[in-house]
């Protein structure tokens, strides 16, 4: 039977390969450490696909569908993207199913860590907390770092706190999460085919 593989999706831009970099050994990296120190052992799944070679959609829909909760690293660039877009509808719809993030119950399974100025986020987005991390979003930052040592500081206050909760009490795997998220991104994936321009046959043609 499906179930969890993954307490964490981490959510971002993979348009740029200095900021997958920044996500992975910056951001992700000092977040598994402080909630490994809280939890134990910890699943986070990040991939590193970039965006333009997007060949995967099961398997992002898998890993998505099959996570506890989503941490979301926003920025003005992450609303350009169809696929993060999608990946944060789907984590949403799944708030909804669940009756999360209504008046009864304000808790959700989206931690939005923001990167960049959020004045242009969809309302809907806007209206959730966010982990500001303005001050730390330089792709170029040293993991050894006196700004890494920072940005670890700020993640082990209200952000570890508030994802350990969420872990403990994420709702039971639902296998309709999986198929709803195969169908988006399937779908999504053949419009991004068919809207890609192709290359006239080089075959010359017969009189």
């Amino acid at each position: 039977m499906s179930d969890y593989e993954n307490d964490i999706f981490i959510s971002y831009r993979r348009s740029d390969i200095d900021w997958v970099r920044w996500t992975r050994e910056n951001f992700v990296r000092a977040l598994t450490s402080l909630l490994r120190v809280r939890l134990g052992q910890v699943n986070v799944f990040v991939d590193e696909t970039i965006d333009d070679g997007a060949s995967w959609p099961n398997h992002l829909a898998m890993s998505l569908s099959r996570s506890r909760i989503m941490v979301a690293v926003l920025s003005r660039d992450y609303f350009q993207s169809d696929w993060c877009r999608l990946e944060l509808a789907l984590m949403r719809h799944r708030e909804k199913t669940v009756n999360l993030r209504t008046a009864e119950n304000p808790r959700g399974l989206i931690f939005p860590v923001v990167i960049d100025d959020g004045d242009c986020f969809p309302p809907e987005v806007q209206a959730m907390q966010g982990e500001q991390l303005h001050s730390f979003a330089n792709p170029f930052m040293r993991p050894d770092s006196p700004k890494q040592e920072a940005m670890a500081e700020v993640l082990k206050g209200k952000l570890c706190v508030s994802i350990e909760q969420a872990l403990a009490a994420s709702p039971a795997f639902d296998p309709a999460w999986e198929q709803v998220a195969h169908t988006q991104f399937e779908g999504l994936f053949k419009i991004r085919m068919q809207s890609q321009k192709t290359v006239p046959s080089l075959v010359l043609p017969i009189p």
